[in-house]
């Protein structure tokens, strides 16, 4: 991962040997900064400041940032204790080796004491298993998940409260384990079921996703659900008989099982109410072949036909390009990394050292290219 301008262009560099080192602090200087800045990679080929996360985090102080190098390996599993700024350099990424930052778990943790992961801020992991908020005997707090691939959350036993999750791909869910308050759940894509489970308050909005399989609610309780777009063609239900007393606004369902009550075919059975709600209809995306599976190449944008189309409870597209946070994009739309965004920082994207071998004081001639990732 790399730092370098603002706009996404190519640029060529000749410099002498002995300024590399130099160059490179000023690249990093266009970075705003919390506090300190650590780097992390676990390929000894490439090191850094640290080999594994654990280690810079224990370095740190609250509002240091970490930048974590994406490599061929996965890193170990961390804790977040203080609060934080975590940087990877993205899940698919469209880089010159398509190197990612892969964990398995991330996991946060607050006590009575100096210990307290709230106010994190993580972006630009994949997250192979899931981020556990359970650790500690006091509530967390403030958490920011954005441009990531995360199988899934769950919330602990001791809550979690002010949690804003938005822009990622979940590949299975987030669990509120009746314990999650004041979570906002906005422009994400949901790709097996169950999408969002056991939340029980009312400061709980789902907002503007997109959920590619069924089952996308299990056991809620008056959350805000709205400008959703749920796509299952092989008529799996969209909720289970436990989602009571929620309201349900401008969604939209392609199959038309929506509820083990009645009616069926409603989103407003089991105490819930709304209105707006479209059922059994086409969403008409502008390039999508298989409503039962992500691809990356698909593009969920909707065609300006679209029953969904500016109907928004916003007056914007329902589904993940409408709304507060509409979807970055990652790349060209259909060629694979459109819905891959990689953090919101300058990042090298490929360089070429067009003279690797040259005499002491002649120059290196170094070709590179960089986005801005907006």
């Amino acid at each position: 991962m790399g730092l370098i301008s603002r706009f996404a262009r190519q640029t060529n560099f000749e410099m002498k040997t002995q300024t590399t080192l130099t160059v490179f602090v000023l690249l990093c200087s266009v970075v705003s900064a919390h506090a300190t800045i650590r780097t992390v990679s676990n390929d000894a080929n490439r090191p850094a400041q640290f080999a594994d996360v654990q280690s810079a985090i224990n370095a740190s102080v609250a509002l240091d940032t970490v930048y974590v190098n994406g490599t061929q390996y996965v890193y170990a599993d961390f804790t977040v204790n203080k609060k934080m700024v975590l940087i990877g350099a993205g899940y698919n990424s469209s880089n010159q080796f398509n190197l990612v930052t892969s964990v398995n778990n991330i996991s946060f943790y607050r006590d009575a004491g100096t210990q307290d992961g709230s106010g994190t801020v993580i972006t630009g992991f994949k997250i192979n298993f899931g981020v556990g908020i359970a650790g500690g005997s006091l509530l967390i707090s403030n958490l920011r998940f954005f441009r990531n691939q995360m199988n899934g959350m769950a919330f602990g036993a001791a809550g979690a409260t002010n949690i804003t999750i938005y822009n990622n791909i979940i590949t299975s869910g987030i669990d509120g384990i009746f314990q999650g308050s004041n979570v906002i759940i906005q422009n994400n894509i949901f790709t097996t079921n169950v999408g969002i489970s056991r939340f029980s308050q009312s400061s709980v909005v789902i907002d503007h996703n997109l959920f590619v399989h069924g089952n996308a609610f299990g056991g809620l309780q008056f959350a805000t659900i709205t400008n959703n777009i749920i796509i299952a063609s092989d008529n799996t239900r969209v909720m289970d008989g436990n989602v009571v007393n929620c309201t349900f606004n401008a969604n939209l369902s392609l199959s038309q099982n929506i509820s083990p009550g009645s009616p069926t075919n409603s989103f407003l059975a089991q105490s819930n109410t709304g209105g707006g709600n479209i059922v059994g209809a086409d969403p008409l995306f502008t390039a999508c072949s298989d409503f039962n599976n992500f691809n990356y190449s698909f593009n969920y944008r909707l065609q300006s036909g679209s029953p969904g189309h500016n109907i928004g409870t916003d007056g914007t597209d329902i589904g993940i390009y409408g709304g507060q946070y509409p979807f970055p994009t990652g790349g060209t739309a259909g060629g694979g990394y459109d819905t891959s965004a990689l953090p919101p920082i300058p990042q090298i994207t490929g360089m070429n050292i067009q003279n690797a071998s040259v005499l002491p004081g002649a120059q290196l001639k170094v070709s590179v290219q960089a986005t801005i990732n907006n």
